[in-house]
């Protein structure tokens, strides 16, 4: 199983646990569309296995496509609930789909940790975490 697809297993898995009916997304039609829809938004997932060696480097999200930057930015300009989170190592940053569009890829780790709406250094730490983050910021 890829890392992409075990997040996405252990994210429904939380997620329908906090009562958010949490179902994975597979949409060949619109290749844009976000990895889970819940109640109250949609998920984008991305998983990265290191952060570079150097902290100034840019961490590069190459499966990061140009489509779903235009539709998490689309969704948001509209005022639909859309976040993208990443996963890094073992460490998450959840980001507001219009930040993700425009920074996501493109930064260093300290500037990924500044625009991150909410961080969590373990898969612990982002079970007890994510529900309300989402609940929270749009």
């Amino acid at each position: 199983m890829s890392s992409e697809k075990q997040l996405r297993g252990n994210v429904v898995k939380l997620l329908r646990g906090a009562r958010l009916d949490a179902r994975p997304v597979e949409n060949p039609v619109d290749p844009g569309f976000p990895d889970v829809e819940y109640i109250g938004g949609l998920l984008e997932l991305k998983e990265v296995d290191d952060w570079p060696a150097r902290a100034d480097t840019i961490l590069r999200i190459e499966h990061y496509t140009q489509e779903q930057r235009i539709w998490h930015e689309r969704r948001a300009h509209f005022g639909g609930r859309i976040h993208v989170l990443l996963q890094v190592e073992r460490e998450y940053l959840l980001f507001t789909g219009a930040v993700a569009a425009q920074h996501l890829g493109r930064v260093p780790r300290a500037t990924l940790y500044d625009l991150a709406c909410a961080r969590w250094p373990s898969l612990a730490d982002l079970s007890a975490g994510l529900a309300v983050a989402l609940k929270e910021t749009g």
